[in-house]
């Protein structure tokens, strides 16, 4: 059942720092609410970004985001939803302007967060809107059923 995260879920999951981390550029602690060998996939999105396995390759890929925006690429949630099974399911807009581009972007996406026993998140899923994240949960739900 798909329910609000209640406010003392999501101080204990830490999210809202967890997006303060990003928005400060503060990726190290960031890192620390990642499982060790934790997988951030942003795959469904950007297509040619492979998911990346491991704080190394996931403070690799996020300094280079960082680089290519030159800071200038913000992400804030928006909304959180509890689909079970240490699952969490994050709305959250993405915008900012490239320095050297001069890009502009603000689009809406979703997360689907899965932690693990420790509650540090084990993967992190980007997807294209809420629907979509919602679906894919419910699916490895039926599938683990």
């Amino acid at each position: 059942m798909v329910r609000p995260v209640p406010p003392e879920m999501l101080d204990r999951l830490q999210v809202r720092e967890r997006f303060e981390c990003w928005n400060r550029d503060e990726l190290e602690p960031m890192l620390e609410m990642y499982a060790e060998d934790a997988v951030f996939d942003t795959s469904e999105v950007f297509t040619d970004v492979a998911p990346v396995r491991g704080h190394e390759a996931m403070l690799r890929y996020w300094r280079e985001l960082r680089e290519t925006w030159g800071g200038g690429l913000r992400s804030d949630p928006l909304e959180v939803l509890d689909v079970g099974a240490g699952q969490i399911v994050l709305g959250v807009r993405l915008w900012g302007k490239g320095t050297r581009s001069g890009v502009e972007i603000d689009q809406r996406f979703a997360f689907l967060y899965s932690f693990d026993e420790q509650g540090k998140i084990s993967r992190a899923k980007l997807f294209p809107d809420v629907q979509a994240a919602l679906a894919r949960a419910e699916s490895s739900a039926a599938q683990h059923a």
